[in-house]
């Protein structure tokens, strides 16, 4: 008999952790993302780190796509899709999101490790899809703020949530975030966590 899946859109991580996670008894859960019920995604990310317990029977990889960071986890049966990856493979990945004690997750149905070249066209992809300006030329004014406020946390980091606190809007901070550290004035060494290069 045939099981028809849900669709595994093209999406960035900050748009899965920056979006309502929506948990219905008896369906699949899912994100809404720009009137889009996201169940199944498709994802390009590098593996920046990877675990897996003494027994080899469950682990987690944690990849990041360049918005954000999403742990991707595999038990007995999705096992063997993680067990050969290593830490800076580019991977293609269909899986499915998940929460657990309000983390947002992924579980894996397929991967594949891709060549640099595919990870530009992605980006192009999803770009063409976003509007135009998310943020505006005045909120230069909010980035200076972030980043001050980033410099004074010195070594200790500046949190997600005080960033937040200070941008007043999740999606705006998370843009204005990915624009300093493309401007190479921050860097992000665990997630959620920023500091002055």
């Amino acid at each position: 008999m045939f099981t028809k899946r849900n669709t595994a859109y093209k999406v960035r991580i900050s748009e899965l952790l920056s979006n309502d996670y929506v948990n219905r008894e008896g369906e699949s859960d899912y994100i809404s993302i720009n009137d889009r019920q996201v169940s199944r995604v498709r994802l390009m990310a590098t593996i920046v780190n990877k675990f897996t317990n003494n027994e080899r029977k469950s682990g987690t990889v944690i990849i990041d796509d360049g918005t954000e960071v999403i742990s991707v986890r595999a038990w007995e049966n999705e096992f063997h899709l993680i067990d050969n990856l290593v830490i800076g493979q580019l991977i293609d990945l269909i899986g499915r999101v998940r929460m657990y004690n309000d983390e947002v997750y992924l579980t894996p149905e397929i991967i594949k490790q891709v060549k640099p070249d595919w990870f530009v066209l992605r980006k192009l992809e999803l770009s063409a899809e976003e509007p135009k300006e998310v943020v505006k030329n005045e909120d230069s004014e909010l980035k200076e703020k972030l980043f001050k406020l980033i410099k004074e946390k010195g070594s200790e980091g500046a949190l997600m949530d005080d960033l937040v606190a200070v941008a007043g809007d999740k999606i705006i901070c998370r843009e204005l975030l990915r624009r300093l550290i493309d401007d190479d004035l921050i860097f992000e060494p665990r997630a959620g966590r920023y500091k002055a290069v």
